[in-house]
């Protein structure tokens, strides 16, 4: 199989911080590559260029050669490809990187031009954040449940009221911990990297559910909902965790013998709004100021659980804007706002 000669990156490649390869579109071996490729990997050029990816592919990645090569066919193709590899260095050191393929041309010839970007720091707090998440989701949520069952035990053994008292307050405390699973649970799915896959969502088929969901667990509530036609967005499983969670707070929050609440979803302009408005007291001002990136957060300045942060990840994460204010006469709305589709979208 032969291969191109003499087809090298232009000089400015060399200003570049993110690493760059030039590769062979047939048989994938590296052409050139740029300064910052070379600190990268710990091999000069002219090393590389004699090197197969098996050599500096870590040895016990389940990557191949052939996967290599294929990709770069792909990517000559017009098919772009971007995925994560596993890079042994030449001192040894194993690292990973985010590689970009796409198809270009030099000097008249066809060529495939990657870029490669570190992340191993990334994935080493990946892995760290995942181990977090499977002690609190699990160990904590199992100890939890227990507690609360101790103190029920005990609770229904003793006569005092005020001690009675005390031990349902426990009871409650445990299980609001031990709930705090679910919603770490959520955090983590949305972090997959297929989470984010969105498609062309009608709200009403998220709202819908949602609704009638909270009607079943929350009988003594009254809940409506009223949302237009034309209410699409792209969305993802973030939008049903958001709605979720500020129904779920509306009912459970709410000091009224029976809570109302209303959600509401609106075209408006380029946006679609969901409002949940309910009748309750007013949020803690800590509660939605932790959510501001600007507010420091010390041990005597933080919001009380997960479920706004849950709420304010999945918006932002998808283009929105997640908002608070006052009900009238009294309670509180919460707005999420979306970037909205028209019919002509909806209907791909």
């Amino acid at each position: 199989m032969s291969v191109i000669r003499g087809v090298t990156l232009p000089p400015a490649f060399d200003d570049l911080d993110v690493g760059i390869t030039l590769h062979d579109p047939e048989s994938g071996a590296v052409l050139d590559v740029n300064e910052s490729l070379e600190r990268l990997y710990g091999y000069s050029t002219a090393e590389l260029r004699e090197m197969t990816v098996g050599e500096y592919t870590a040895p016990s990645t389940k990557f191949t050669e052939a996967e290599a090569t294929r990709r770069i066919r792909a990517a000559a193709e017009g098919e772009r490809q971007s995925f994560e590899w596993q890079v042994e260095r030449a001192t040894g050191e194993l690292l990973w990187v985010r590689v970009r393929l796409s198809p270009t041309t030099i000097d008249g010839r066809t060529c495939v031009l990657a870029e490669i970007d570190d992340i191993t720091e990334y994935r080493t707090r990946e892995r760290r954040l995942r181990l977090l998440s499977r002690v609190l989701r699990h160990n904590l949520r199992n100890r939890m449940n227990l507690v609360a069952g101790r103190a029920g035990h005990v609770r229904a053994a003793v006569d005092d009221e005020e001690l009675a008292a005390e031990l349902e307050r426990v009871e409650a405390t445990a299980e609001e911990v031990a709930g705090l699973s679910e919603s770490v649970r959520q955090i983590e799915e949305m972090a997959e990297p297929d989470a984010t896959e969105r498609e062309p969502t009608n709200v009403r088929a998220v709202a819908g559910p949602v609704v009638q969901g909270a009607r079943e667990a929350y009988p003594g509530a009254e809940l409506s909902l009223t949302v237009e036609d034309n209410a699409w967005l792209m969305a993802d499983d973030g939008l049903r965790y958001a709605l979720e969670h500020a129904v779920e707070n509306a009912v459970e929050h709410n000091d009224r013998e029976t809570p109302a609440v209303e959600v509401t979803v609106a075209a408006e302009g380029g946006q679609c709004v969901i409002r949940v408005a309910d009748d309750g007291p007013p949020i803690p001002d800590v509660e939605t100021e932790v959510l501001d990136e600007t507010v420091e957060t010390t041990s005597t300045y933080h919001g009380t659980g997960v479920g706004l942060w849950v709420m304010h990840w999945c918006v932002t994460s998808l283009g929105g804007e997640l908002s608070f204010s006052e009900n009238e006469p009294r309670g509180n709305v919460v707005e999420i706002a979306l970037p909205r589709l028209d019919g002509t979208d909806a209907s791909r």
